[in-house]
């Protein structure tokens, strides 16, 4: 992967939102990992295949019955890199700053297990922390079960 840019709202670089599994794997090939997940929110009717692609630090749910389109992403690609940015190299008040100065100022925090979650509902996206390191950033769009982006 060349384009490593964080667009919440819209993609990943060259992965946009809605993109179907074809265009995926026809970009990156099939992936170390591909399982299909049960649905992770109570009476949600869609249903979600998640693709890993390990080389690339780089995980995509897809979501939709009728049609499966890329619903969110994640990646641990210390490349990264979020408003101009390398996300990878700052702490989470670095972060959070980083946001601020982009116009997100209401995030929520969570505590789980050790681990750290800021959560900007706005933009539908979140960082994770282990021990104060972030390991993992997670964001996507909210899909219909036809397949259609619903925001």
């Amino acid at each position: 992967m060349e384009n490593l840019v964080i667009e919440p709202l819209k993609g990943f670089g060259d992965i946009k939102f809605g993109m179907s599994v074809e265009e995926i794997v026809s970009i990156y090939g099939t992936p170390s990992n591909n399982e299909e997940m049960e649905s992770l929110i109570e009476g949600n009717e869609n249903y979600s295949v998640l693709y890993d692609y390990d080389d690339e630090g780089l995980s995509i749910c897809f979501e939709g019955i009728a049609k499966a389109i890329v619903a969110s992403i994640s990646t641990s690609n210390e490349d990264a890199t979020l408003f101009g940015e390398r996300v990878y190299e700052m702490n989470r008040n670095q972060i959070v700053d980083l946001m601020k100065r982009n116009g997100y100022k209401e995030f929520d925090e969570e505590e789980q297990e050790g681990d750290t979650c800021l959560i900007y509902d706005e933009l539908m996206l979140d960082f994770y922390f282990n021990e104060g390191e972030l390991i993992d950033v997670v964001w996507g769009v909210l899909v219909d079960s036809e397949g259609n982006i619903i925001k």
